[in-house]
């Protein structure tokens, strides 16, 4: 096959992007032509994917994790215990394989960061919906989920909090993608190395939505992201089992999950020509999926009390039968992880706990070093300030190994 000439000018953008992937930046980094050159080169060569779906890691150009934008994250955000934190924007692999700029944050303990800089915890937050505004770098960390995330800070680990696609950036979410959901908890590490002492060993946690994000990303890390250490992946209460979950609202009389409305708007994105909300949604549900363009998670809560999935869709059994469809490419990959994978879930949880324990079960009987602990009284919020002291002493012994 014949292969083209590279340009003197390629070449020098080429380099221009390799060059951000070392930790010296300590000033904002704002957009540049040089950004938006690494964005044109990348676009210009097509991210192949292996069989398992992962995008390339053998480009020439590693443009994934370039800091776009950087700023000092403003002290109402910051979690107790911030020695230093930025809200940043960088890109990454989006569903369709492409670049896409992603927004988030990087958190720093205090104090001076140890030989080879801080380890870092890669955390996935849970779903508050898919508008700009209801971005985590936006808003802060919820206060159930601040236990957590304060913990990790004071047990000496980074935290890198990615928004995931499409959520406090540019074009529409692609939640529930798995893949991009990874890429998004992968760049952000690499983006870190780029503006913080930092470490590159680092650990994929994540809860609810970020729990299925955190497990796709242990599949995929060491392919997707080789000149890092991954050392495993914990995920909370994470969202797994889709065709369980879908089948259990198949009955009209069921209520209605707030972050179904969202789903009408992600579901054409990531599956052009195929979803159609108006095939599936009532007239009440189709303004529920507007709606979802611009309100978050509670606000849509509160718009959805006392109605059942008849009211929202045409077919419910059938739309259902659709989701399962369109979601089983992005079940959480049952097969031999590289790394070991640690699974909580509170058992007062209304996001049932047997669906985690089966997932454990898939995970260990396909190899992986998968275990399984119930968090006893804890339900969906209370599950991450009970669980907190052990996911610290799961990280340490994953950072030891």
């Amino acid at each position: 096959m014949a292969h083209r000439a590279t340009s003197p000018f390629r070449r020098t953008l080429q380099r221009a992007c390799i060059d951000g992937d070392h930790p010296t930046t300590r000033r904002a980094i704002r957009l540049s032509a040089v950004v938006l050159a690494c964005l044109l080169v990348a676009a210009a060569v097509p991210a192949a994917a292996d069989p398992g779906g992962v995008a390339s890691r053998d480009s020439s150009i590693r443009w994934q994790g370039t800091p776009v934008s950087v700023e000092p994250l403003p002290e109402p955000l910051q979690l107790a215990g911030t020695g230093r934190a930025w809200r940043l924007s960088y890109l990454s692999t989006s569903w369709s394989g492409h670049p896409t700029a992603v927004s988030g944050t990087v958190s720093l303990p205090a104090g001076a960061a140890p030989a080879g800089g801080w380890p870092v915890v890669s955390f996935g937050p849970g779903f508050n919906g898919t508008p700009d505004q209801c971005a985590a770098s936006q808003i802060g960390t919820p206060p159930f989920a601040r236990p957590l995330g304060e913990a990790l800070l004071r047990a000496g680990y980074a935290v890198a909090t990615t928004d995931y696609e499409g959520i406090g950036s540019r074009g529409e979410s692609s939640v529930v993608h798995g893949p991009a959901e990874a890429y998004a908890m992968v760049d952000i590490v690499r983006a870190a190395r780029r503006i913080a002492p930092v470490s590159r060993s680092w650990a994929a946690v994540g809860y609810s939505l970020g729990g299925h994000g955190a497990l796709w990303t242990g599949s995929l890390a060491d392919s997707y992201a080789p000149s890092l250490r991954h050392v495993g992946t914990i995920a909370i209460s994470p969202t797994t089992q889709w065709r369980l979950q879908f089948a259990a609202v198949r009955d009209p009389a069921a209520p209605v999950n707030p972050a179904v409305p969202y789903l009408g708007r992600t579901l054409p994105v990531t599956n052009p020509g195929v979803f159609h909300p108006a095939d599936w949604f009532t007239s009440q549900g189709l303004n529920l999926v507007d709606l979802a363009g611009r309100a978050c998670i509670g606000d849509m809560a509160a718009a959805l009390t006392g109605l059942t999935m008849a009211d929202v869709f045409t077919d419910p059994a059938a739309a259902m039968d659709q989701f399962t469809t369109l979601f089983a490419a992005h079940e959480i990959p049952i097969r031999h992880y590289p790394r070991p994978v640690r699974l909580a879930h509170g058992t007062a949880d209304q996001l049932p706990a047997v669906l985690t324990e089966i997932t454990a079960g898939q995970l260990a009987a396909a190899g992986t070093d998968a275990t399984y602990t119930p968090i006893p009284g804890a339900d969906h919020f209370t599950v991450l300030a009970q669980v907190a002291p052990q996911v610290v002493t799961w990280l340490d012994d994953l950072f030891i190994t």
